[in-house]
């Protein structure tokens, strides 16, 4: 018998004295009963044995004229008889174990990592969609088509992987670094038109007759490269077109008139220096806040630490607490410094910029002034930049060029 059945079974240790211990232990041996940790003790023997054969042993004594000692008693038999008093917390430590194991099966926490372009909260937004959220069964969770999802969903994740760990649901994502898509090619007969009026400052040709030069000026719908390609006879006359799609880069100096107000008069906020500190518990669904009201007449700013409790790295519990802190303001309007409409037109000016940034808008000269009215600071002027402005325009003269060209072919000869 093993250590874990001798204790869930009991058993004693025993002191074993008298005139033939020999005998005793033969008599043991021949019924079956089993003793262990038999040692010589000074006037008699020490051993032990299972609680089921000590119930059996009184006879064995009288007959071989010994007296035993129950010396300690050790099991699960002895421990629940010890504490049969308190059958309370056996049940409520049996119920917490038992909640503790329902709580196993669910997500209570769910980390993302590796997302760079798409926030937390837009991953966040896509889980929830799909009803994969804090509290979902474990077991209605499926990792291979969660990942599959996010790959489709999301065009420039091209690697995404979904682990349950504990309760916690465990997202890595990797995004694309290079273009995120392969632009079709174009099939249709077409010209490269200028999107927009500019200087033309670089044209590379790769399919198409260049109808401009660097240092042209272009104005928007021109064409820049035509898809009518000239095939010529040999004394060098053109007798028809090759319609191909042009194709080509072409590059040209722009302007953008820039033009944005913002008033001068700011809402601010100071602190009075009124304090204040509370608590809250969250367990599941349910919520508990220790926090002293303010007057209808105040205003406060409140900051809160929260953490989650967990008994191991990643087993998480639907259990929140923190501290809150809260700081007393008030708000008053003023006309705004210098440096802050400085700060706010810079701001302005960056997000403009980079959303030109974004088109692949180079910025090469800014000349954008601030002008202050009594109430309203403006900003304007002019950015000259470098982009690419050439568009697709398909052609829808094809046979009727043709026809023309031949036939003017014809006439000639």
């Amino acid at each position: 018998m093993g250590k874990l059945g001798q204790w869930l079974g009991g058993y004693m240790d025993m002191q074993m004295t008298g005139y033939s211990p020999e005998r005793f232990l033969n008599l043991c041996s021949a019924r079956g009963i089993e003793l262990w940790n038999l040692e010589y003790r000074g006037d008699g023997y020490g051993f032990s044995m299972t609680l089921k054969d000590f119930k059996g042993i009184r006879p064995l004594a009288r007959k071989s004229g010994v007296r035993l000692r129950i010396r300690k008693r050790t099991g699960l038999p002895f421990f629940l008889r010890k504490n049969r008093g308190r059958v309370g917390f056996a049940v409520g430590l049996g119920l917490f174990f038992f909640l503790l194991y329902g709580l196993s099966l669910f997500v209570w926490d769910i980390q993302i990592e590796g997302n760079r372009r798409y926030t937390d909260e837009t991953v966040t937004d896509f889980l929830q969609d799909r009803e994969i959220t804090w509290g979902v069964r474990k077991a209605e969770v499926d990792c291979q088509a969660l990942e599959a999802a996010l790959r489709d969903y999301f065009p420039e994740i091209t690697w995404a992987a979904a682990r349950i760990s504990g309760t916690r649901l465990l997202i890595s994502v990797k995004e694309n670094e290079a273009i995120s898509h392969i632009p079709e090619k174009q099939e249709t007969p077409c010209d490269v038109v200028a999107a927009k009026d500019g200087v033309i400052s670089q044209i590379l040709v790769r399919q198409g007759v260049a109808q401009v030069k660097a240092g042209d000026a272009v104005e928007v719908g021109q064409v820049l490269i035509s898809g009518a390609v000239p095939i010529y006879n040999d004394v060098g006359e053109i007798v028809s077109f090759r319609y191909v799609p042009a194709d080509g880069d072409i590059s040209a100096v722009t302007r953008y008139d820039f033009s944005q107000q913002f008033s001068r008069i700011r809402t601010v906020q100071a602190e009075t220096g009124g304090k204040k500190w509370g608590f809250f518990l969250q367990a599941g669904p349910l919520s508990f806040t220790l926090l002293r009201p303010g007057g209808e007449e105040e205003q406060w700013i409140y900051l809160t630490e929260t953490s989650q409790a967990r008994l191991f790295s990643n087993f998480y519990l639907p259990i929140y607490w923190g501290e809150i802190q809260g700081k007393e303001v008030e708000e008053y309007e003023r006309f705004s410094t210098k440096a802050e409409m400085e700060q706010e037109a810079e701001g302005i000016y960056q997000n403009f910029v980079k959303n030109l940034n974004e088109k692949g808008v180079q910025i090469i000269q800014n000349d954008v002034k601030i002008l202050e009215d009594e109430s309203v600071c403006r900003m304007e002027g002019s950015i000259t930049a470098l982009e690419p402005i050439g568009q697709i325009q398909e052609r829808t003269d094809l046979k009727e060029t043709e026809n023309v060209e031949y036939e003017r072919s014809g006439e000639h000869h």
